[in-house]
């Protein structure tokens, strides 16, 4: 069960330079088809951050293509806690009600900037509370990250607020959307061969999924690690899911998926890609990133996908 007092660090449970605590912020645009996320990386036992900042509108094979992307790998520590922190890129975020609610604030000083809050629709969902995840304490073959960069995480579907400026043009910002906040270990190779992806649909529900990636399988999510279905406030854990993709090289091409949740509800949705970039947040990590217009059974849905498929930057070395 995640408490208050996970917002603010967690004591490192290794001297090893690679434990980390994490927090993700998305959110869009549909009208314009614009995702932007806010992510940062502490590490406190090298005492440095990792954060980056991405715009993205289009369709790309190449990192640099995006519309805005702002990564810094070094970071000094900020003063305070992660309750309450600003980094030297810009990127200020502060949490004004426990685990629930924040301020996401960024001016990198070149013509980008945003002022949004984020109002949580749900408790945090616990991926290792098993009153919560029926998938808590699996061991699935091929889950690289529950125990370890995911040991302790927590999912959330919240409402984004705000103001976005993108060069002098201004847009209003009113979605639903996920964050994301973990702790636990990991380096530049460890983490791998899983999906984390959000569908958030116009009735008040939204479908927030883990998937396993098998990178040489790349046109199905054969196993879901965790996931939940939201409808209005209230939750319930997913016990089973299947998907199926098509894909142009990594990036996304369509998407037609199937969850079962706790309930024995099973709720099929398809997607198609508004977006479909490369993320290269920090050396030897390559994402595929999609935002997202999903349809279940003809309701419309919003939501981003971001795959960490590729299996080795080395390709050709001998297996």
């Amino acid at each position: 069960m995640i408490k208050d007092q996970d917002m603010y660090f967690h004591p490192p449970s290794s001297e090893h330079y690679s434990w980390a605590e994490t927090n993700y912020f998305g959110f869009y645009v549909p009208e314009a088809s614009l995702h932007v996320g806010a992510y940062v990386q502490a590490k406190p036992n090298l005492g440095a951050v990792m954060s980056s900042v991405t715009i993205v509108d289009g369709i790309s094979n190449t990192p640099h293509e995006v519309n805005y992307f702002d990564c810094f790998v070094h970071l000094p520590m900020p003063e305070g806690d992660l309750d309450d922190f600003e980094l030297a890129n810009g990127l200020a975020i502060r949490c004004t009600k426990p685990v629930m609610d924040y301020r996401i604030r960024f001016d990198g000083g070149q013509g980008v900037n945003f002022d949004v809050t984020y109002t949580g629709l749900m408790p945090p969902y616990d991926i290792h509370d098993p009153e919560m995840d029926p998938l808590a304490g699996a061991r699935l073959e091929g889950d690289t990250v529950s125990a370890h960069a995911y040991a302790g995480h927590w999912d959330q579907s919240g409402r984004v607020r705000g103001t976005l400026d993108l060069r002098g043009k201004a847009y209003d910002i009113d979605c639903v959307a996920s964050m994301d906040h973990s702790w636990g270990l990991r380096d530049e190779r460890s983490l791998k061969h899983f999906c984390w992806m959000n569908a958030n649909f116009s009735d008040d529900m939204s479908i927030h999924c883990i998937w396993l990636v098998d990178p040489q399988r790349l046109d199905c999510y054969p196993t879901i690690a965790h996931g939940y279905v939201r409808e209005g406030d209230q939750v319930y854990g997913i016990r089973g899911g299947t998907g199926k993709l098509r894909r142009n090289g990594f990036l996304h091409k369509f998407f037609e998926l199937e969850v079962e949740d706790v309930r024995g509800r099973v709720h099929e949705f398809t997607g198609a890609p508004m977006t479909a970039n490369p993320w290269i947040p920090w050396p030897q990590m390559y994402l595929s990133h999609a935002f997202v217009r999903w349809d279940r059974g003809g309701v419309t849905g919003w939501g981003e996908v971001q795959d960490l498929c590729k299996e080795n930057f080395n390709a050709k070395l001998p297996r």
